[in-house]
């Protein structure tokens, strides 16, 4: 609990908001997707692995989904991506410690992947920079309660820390 309240003071320090943003993808995420209310609410009941979130982080997961018009989240990394749908298909990680396999994950498959509670505890955090330094071609928001890892290889390997 310490530690999470501490790394909350050191983020918010650190983060800023649309205006030190400096990716056009981004921006739009942050003002079109973050800053805006939603006009309709996702249900995040219909996922068992999604029903410990606080209020806080379901407002923000349901904006990003929102946003991205996510159609299909995945919570198995074993599914085959390419029998889900066109649209935004997510991986969501909802414990870094209990993710064995996240150096060995293929980010191309996914449109994006959402990582829960990456200041949880100090080793929960030590993973999160170990992601930022270890893939390539990938755009990475910080959004302190949860981390998004967008596949862009068309755009340089940035990293942002958004206060919502």
């Amino acid at each position: 609990m310490l530690y999470n309240l501490i790394s909350r003071i050191k983020f918010l320090f650190q983060a800023t908001n649309k205006h030190g943003v400096h990716s056009p993808f981004v921006y739009d995420f942050v003002t079109k997707g973050l800053y805006k209310k939603p006009n309709t609410k996702i249900d995040l009941n219909k996922y068992d692995a999604l029903q410990d979130l606080s209020k806080k982080e379901q407002n923000v997961l349901s904006k990003v989904l929102n946003y991205f018009s996510v159609s299909d989240i995945i919570f198995n990394i074993e599914i085959k991506t390419n029998t889900l749908s066109k649209n935004y298909n997510l991986l969501f990680i909802n414990n870094l410690n209990n993710f064995k396999d996240l150096f060995s994950l293929d980010v191309k498959k996914y449109q994006f992947i959402i990582i829960r509670g990456i200041y949880n505890n100090k080793n929960s955090t030590n993973i999160w920079y170990k992601i930022l330094e270890n893939y390539q071609n990938i755009v990475t928001v910080n959004l302190f309660y949860f981390g998004l890892i967008f596949y862009r290889p068309q755009q340089a390997k940035e990293h942002f820390k958004i206060r919502v």
